[in-house]
């Protein structure tokens, strides 16, 4: 029987970053009630039956190009089969031994059925194949602050969300003063050993000598607390200037880059309010980051305009950027949203896409080296972004909101100076709560999705469907793109050897 263990890339190529090794699994508590509760028999190495049963596991099976592949969607382990054991692997959660034998009758023999089975009960009971739910996780702790620094923005994006909100329709911008008073009640309220602060707007940058403050506040209240904080600004790139970006630099700031990728796509939407065209001004600042080791990334919005996930990452490199990903427009501007055929297009072009050869890590999109990373290292998302609890956003005014984009109506305000645990957030929902994902194999890896995407998509907190198939066939391709990196190395030490 041909199973092959490919839990940890612990020999990915060398460009790949240190990751830590995961174990395979762990013995579950209950394991020894769910064996002798059943009638197994241990005799020597021999497992022997009393009555029919089938194994509580939650195991993906998927093929490409002739290899197949499992995922166990509780614990991460990830097997690489024979096609005979994925198809006794596929079906071993709702069918006995006997029934697989005879669905498969005519397929795969009987004796290698048996065999294929006998490994499978000994994975699930050392604990390599999961057979306990995950146990519910606690409360995530409210210690993410997105900080409006202004309402307003110097540009006028056609598919903006944000324009036709009151607060962005003036700069809007924040006092020193209200700065100080969000950070007090931020100070008070946050919780844990890890901090993160998101400098956020409008555009951010239109109000820069508060954005320093406000930085320059924080850093000593972490340093002093021992707490671990991390600051990222979200920009249009059009007022980064030689000065900003070595100051920001200085401080630990990451830098996203708002930009649709090559001139015509980005120039499309992406204009100031005049209508003229934004690229010009933004590239040279995109230069100036790359020329200074500042720490940034360009992130595109997918349009109607431009579905094809490929030729906008490549844009996005050409115009410099090494991390780079993009986003499927939410919004209700029609010349830019997405209708059925739209996402069929998308979802096809994706797919070739995740699935095309990558040479080295640093060619794999970001999307996709996100999700390894969290295979390899176990990482489950529960919450989605935990908009509401253990992310808020604060505009110019002293009003919490939710979410950062879901910002129709303030649920709080720092006046209040009320946690966000104790708000009773509406959007914050489990994943295993949640009745269109409960049942989903790729759940811990998303979340849920983009709520925000969601309701403008279709009006409910549910996601999309487009992007649950988008999410699945990302997670598989990570699967594959793991076993094609390791073999790369394998590859690679023989001939260094020979």
């Amino acid at each position: 029987m041909r199973i092959r263990l490919i839990n940890s890339p612990s020999n990915l190529p060398h460009d790949h970053p240190p990751v830590p090794v995961f174990p395979i699994g762990v013995r579950s508590p209950n394991i020894s009630s769910f064996a002798s509760g059943r009638g197994l028999q241990f005799r020597g190495n021999r497992i022997e039956w009393e009555v029919a049963m089938v194994l509580p596991v939650e195991v993906h099976v998927f093929a490409y190009e002739n290899r197949h592949f499992a995922f166990d969607a509780r614990n991460y382990t990830v097997l690489k089969l024979d096609a005979a054991g994925a198809a006794v692997l596929c079906r071993v959660h709702e069918l006995t031994l006997e029934e697989i034998i005879d669905a498969l009758d005519g397929s795969v023999s009987a004796p290698i059925v048996r065999a294929h089975y006998a490994r499978f009960l000994e994975m699930v009971l050392n604990g390599t194949l999961s057979s306990e739910p995950v146990p519910r996780p606690a409360r995530p702790p409210f210690n993410h602050l997105v900080i409006m620094l202004a309402g307003g923005c110097n540009m006028g994006c056609t598919y903006c969300f944000e324009r036709d909100v009151p607060i962005y329709k003036n700069p809007n911008l924040l006092t020193r003063e209200k700065a100080d008073d969000i950070l007090d009640w931020f100070f008070r309220h946050q919780e844990g050993q890890t901090a993160h602060l998101q400098l956020y707007g409008g555009e951010p940058l239109l109000n820069w000598p508060v954005l320093q403050h406000v930085i320059s506040r924080a850093e000593p209240w972490a340093r002093d607390k021992g707490i671990e904080l991390t600051k990222y600004l979200i920009t249009n790139g059009t007022l980064l200037n030689p000065e900003r970006i070595s100051w920001l630099k200085a401080h630990g700031v990451t830098i996203q880059v708002s930009v649709d990728g090559d001139p015509q796509t980005h120039n499309t939407f992406r204009v100031f309010k005049s209508g003229k065209p934004t690229l010009d001004v933004i590239k040279p600042n995109i230069d100036e980051l790359a020329r200074q080791g500042a720490d940034f990334n360009l992130r595109a919005v997918l349009t109607r305009k431009n579905t094809d996930p490929k030729k906008v990452i490549q844009g996005l490199r050409d115009l410099g950027g090494t991390r780079v990903s993009f986003e499927v427009v939410a919004t209700e501007a029609r010349e830019a949203q997405f209708d059925d055929r739209d996402w069929d297009a998308f979802l096809e072009q994706h797919e070739t896409y995740v699935n095309a050869p990558f040479s080295s890590w640093t060619e794999i999109p970001d999307e996709m080296k996100s999700v390894i990373m969290k295979l390899c290292q176990r990482q489950r998302v529960f919450y989605g972004c935990g908009a509401g609890v253990s992310e808020v956003t604060v505009a110019p005014d002293g009003n919490i909101y939710e979410c950062q984009r879901i910002y129709r109506q303030p649920y709080s305000n720092i006046a209040e100076d009320r946690s966000p645990t104790t708000l009773g957030s509406t959007l914050l929902t489990m994943v295993d709560d949640r009745p269109v994902c409960q049942d989903c194999w790729a759940r811990y890896l998303c979340g849920g999705g983009c709520m925000h995407q969601s309701h403008v998509g279709h009006g409910s907190d549910d996601p999309l469907p487009q992007y649950c198939v988008m999410k699945r066939g990302l997670v598989e391709a990570s699967i594959i793109k793991i076993d094609e990196l390791r073999s790369k190395q394998k590859l690679e030490n023989v001939e260094a050897s020979a």
